[in-house]
């Protein structure tokens, strides 16, 4: 239609009716208005179904100004009005709006009460949403599925169990067990309320089921860390007959990089390039962040230049990607790759080129980036950046710009900035500065175990040994334990999982053997040992005491083809000793060996690491 549209003189009222319904499907605004001018001349306005099509027509096109013009010069109005006007601000994000036009509606319907109750739980407003879900109940109106679904995703936004549970009791009361949008929301709801065992019963009850309840149920199983019985879903529902979609894969690949399940991406891989989403963005880029995850950062940049569209996200995965691997030059030329082709970088993108920069020791470069970020792009730092920037300073050992920054940034520190402080006041042993740094992490969160190990270990490393027994007294007595450390690798497509001193693997005589056996080649070519911890230095000197990280090494080797890249991960920052024994048995053996802490990846090859030892 657009701007070439001459209008006849048409003298039916259905006429009219088609046209605005093609500039509805069409959102061409300017016959629209074209037509409402017609419409006016013609003396049609005062048709109610007209000026509701216009209405339509304006919110569609994001025009509630006219469309509220236009609500408000209406002589009558029927409950089609009411309700789109409703629906056109809530569709606008205006809650306030849509509020003051359902307040002034006196005869409200189900429909009303629906949409502005959907309207304050997209706003993120659960609890007036729930008010409104008890009032319309109380006078007397029955809730459709739309109004239980919705007050539903509000109790999984606020992890609202028990209100959850009572609507999960009140739908069958309104007769709504066997509805698959209820259904599914529950299965949402209980999900993120970490019930899993509950959202299983609701999905294994449901009569009928769809797409989303089993991306539901697999979300499920992915949000609680449950990577393996992710799949096994997966499988059962392609024996159901279903065909995923982009939502599906997005889910199995945000499972499988938080297990690093390398064998297993590379056949979600293979699966998605013979789907009709292997051209899709969004499920390209969770592949980089796959491979990413599972330090296969070549993969990774495959999948990149492979992909037919890219956007802002795809490149900041990249960016990251290399970042996290240790590859801080080669994200600063991607990014730079990325200014001259004519995208736009967002927040996430200069968190992946600060991170480069911190854990790469470019200072210089970091405190440039931090600078066009604000300066050229118009991106106001939050919270990550700074923590970013802080341990840019930490890392490289300019501890007193690290503190000069907090103490001028616009935003509050949190306990991640003052973390960011501790941890380099670790790596420098400055105890008296640590100890300020773990006092505001204290203030902020009191339980934080990893605060108080941080200083306990800066105590003992500079040899004050009664403030670091002092300090575990005072953990012992508030309750306070330090996380336990696992790591676990994937062999043959099964994850073994080990913490440390494990004596459960069915292997554990074979590793414990081969472990003690390579400590001792090791040492004959300079390995020396290097206790994680004064505490537990006897144990370990005795050799019997072994971290997770080498006890999972020790597997992949004796259970592994001597040509296969090891890839172990661990839920921890890998410790100092372990990091050198790392170093040696990839020394020793010749095998690359890639290990994922918490804090970044670590590729040790031929005796070196990634990292350059500063970590």
């Amino acid at each position: 239609m657009g701007g070439h549209f001459f209008l006849p003189k048409p003298s039916n009222l259905s006429f009219y009716n088609a046209l605005l319904q093609e500039c509805l499907e069409s959102s061409d605004l300017q016959t629209g208005k074209m037509l409402h001018t017609n419409i006016l001349k013609s003396g049609f306005l005062s048709q109610i179904f007209l000026t509701n099509r216009l209405i339509q027509l304006y919110f569609k096109r994001e025009d509630s100004h006219d469309a509220r013009k236009l609500f408000d010069e209406m002589p009558q109005r029927d409950s089609f009005t009411w309700n789109i006007m409703i629906a056109g601000y809530v569709r606008s994000k205006d809650i306030i709006g849509a509020r003051k036009i359902f307040d002034g509606y006196v005869w409200r319907n189900d429909i009303s009460w629906n949409t502005i109750i959907r309207g304050y739980v997209q706003e993120g407003k659960g609890s007036i949403a729930l008010n409104l879900f008890n009032q319309m109940i109380i006078q007397g109106l029955k809730p459709t599925h739309f109004a239980v679904s919705s007050v539903l995703r509000a109790c999984a936004g606020l992890s609202w169990l028990k209100t959850g549970k009572l609507l999960h009791g009140l739908i069958y009361r309104f007769g709504l067990e066997g509805n698959v949008v209820v259904c599914t929301s529950l299965i949402d709801m209980y999900c993120k309320c970490r019930e899993l065992t509950n959202a299983c019963h609701v999905f294994n009850r449901m009569p009928e089921r769809n797409i989303v309840s089993w991306n539901a149920i697999l979300t499920g199983y992915s949000q609680n860390s449950l990577g393996e019985d992710c799949f096994r879903m997966f499988i059962e529902m392609l024996e159901f007959g279903l065909k995923p979609d982009h939502i599906t894969f997005a889910v199995l690949l945000s499972s499988t990089a938080a297990l690093a399940n390398l064998v297993q991406g590379k056949q979600l891989h293979g699966f998605i390039v013979k789907s009709q989403f292997g051209s899709d963005v969004y499920v390209e880029t969770a592949l980089i962040d796959v491979y990413a995850k599972c330090g296969s950062v070549d993969n990774a940049r495959q999948v990149f230049n492979s992909m037919t569209k890219q956007n802002t996200v795809s490149w900041s995965s990249m960016v990251i990607a290399y970042a996290q691997n240790g590859y801080g030059k080669e994200a600063i030329s991607l990014f730079e790759e990325l200014l001259n082709s004519g995208f736009k970088p967002d927040a996430i993108t200069f968190v992946g080129v600060l991170m480069a920069c911190s854990h790469s020791g470019l200072v210089d470069e970091g405190c440039r980036y931090f600078d066009i970020m604000q300066r050229v792009h118009g991106i106001e730092p939050d919270k990550t950046h700074y923590t970013s920037l802080v341990d840019l300073f930490g890392r490289a050992g300019y501890l007193k710009e690290a503190v000069e920054l907090i103490n001028s940034m616009p935003v509050k520190p949190d306990a991640a900035i003052w973390g960011a402080l501790l941890g380099a006041c670790r790596v420098h042993r400055d105890p008296e500065l640590g100890q300020l740094a773990a006092s505001k992490v204290f203030e902020l969160e009191p339980q934080n175990a990893s605060a108080h190990m941080l200083l306990c270990h800066i105590y003992s490393e500079c040899g004050n040994w009664d403030d670091a027994a002092k300090l575990r007294a005072k953990m012992k007595n508030l309750g306070i334990k330090k996380d336990p450390g696992y790591s676990w690798i994937e062999v043959d497509n099964v994850v073994h999982r080990f913490v440390a001193d494990d004596d459960s693997h069915p292997w554990i005589d074979e590793i414990n053997i081969a472990l003690k056996k390579l400590i001792e080649q090791i040492e004959h070519i300079g390995y020396v040992f290097y206790p994680s911890s004064p505490f537990n230095h006897k144990i370990e000197e005795g050799r019997e005491s072994y971290h997770s990280e080498k006890l999972a090494i020790a597997f992949g080797l004796i259970s592994t083809p001597t040509e296969k890249t090891i890839r172990i991960m661990k839920n921890l920052r890998v410790c100092g000793d372990c990091h050198n024994t790392i170093k040696f048995i990839s020394q020793l053996s010749g095998r690359e060996i890639i290990v994922r802490d918490v804090c970044r990846f670590h590729h040790f090859r031929s005796g070196k690491c990634s990292c350059g030892d500063y970590w």
